[in-house]
């Protein structure tokens, strides 16, 4: 993202009623982050991570994405795994705390642009691979690239190629690391550990 983009993020209140709710955790949380989650990691590492957005206590205190809180939690320990966390950079499809957890169509539509820029500098990179965590993810970053979600359905561990004018990328999905998906299991750890795995492969062929 470049510098005029990133300005741009710190300083967003496009979507209203996320502003309003940052604007009343800055006078009840004032210790936490409570603004816009930039990306956070090496702008040339070959794997992108594309999470739903920030949770309460975790990227909004943290300012980090996936720092703070469970879901964080599994996603480091899994890539540390597989000894890959230097060549990740984590970001999320909204970069606000969304209200109860879920944005609607039109914040993932207003952070587009956002997420745009960072899948296009992400392409220049070297094998470059995605890993969307979530349908809210995968649909966002089909979105952003202009594509067809038709044509790229998300499903638990599918691969996508997807190919760009300006470069090309290996999208690979995974349901999402949250508390919630693991406490039901819908996810186990093992799942999740085969789609970084698979992610890890395809960073280093």
């Amino acid at each position: 993202m470049n510098i005029a983009l990133a300005t741009q993020l710190e300083d967003c209140r496009k979507c209203r009623r996320l502003a309003r709710q940052l604007q009343r955790l800055r006078q009840t949380h004032p210790d936490y982050w409570n603004r816009p989650v930039p990306a956070s990691g090496d702008r040339q590492a070959p794997v992108l991570i594309v999470g739903l957005a920030p949770g309460m206590h975790g990227a909004n205190k943290t300012g980090q994405p996936f720092v703070g809180d469970a879901s964080g939690e599994l996603l480091y320990r899994s890539l540390d795994r597989f000894k890959i966390t230097t060549q990740v950079r984590i970001t999320n499809a909204v970069k606000c705390l969304p209200v109860k957890n879920l944005p609607n169509s039109t914040e993932v539509k207003n952070c587009s642009r956002f997420l745009q820029s960072e899948l296009f500098e992400h392409m220049t990179v070297k094998n470059a691979v995605v890993l969307a965590l979530g349908g809210v993810a995968h649909r966002a970053v089909i979105s952003a690239l202009g594509l067809r979600q038709v044509d790229h359905p998300f499903g638990h561990g599918v691969i996508h190629q997807l190919d760009q004018p300006s470069g090309q990328l290996t999208l690979v999905d995974s349901y999402h690391c949250s508390r919630y998906n693991t406490q039901t299991g819908r996810l186990t750890e093992d799942m999740f550990l085969e789609v970084v795995r698979q992610v890890r492969d395809i960073a280093n062929p």
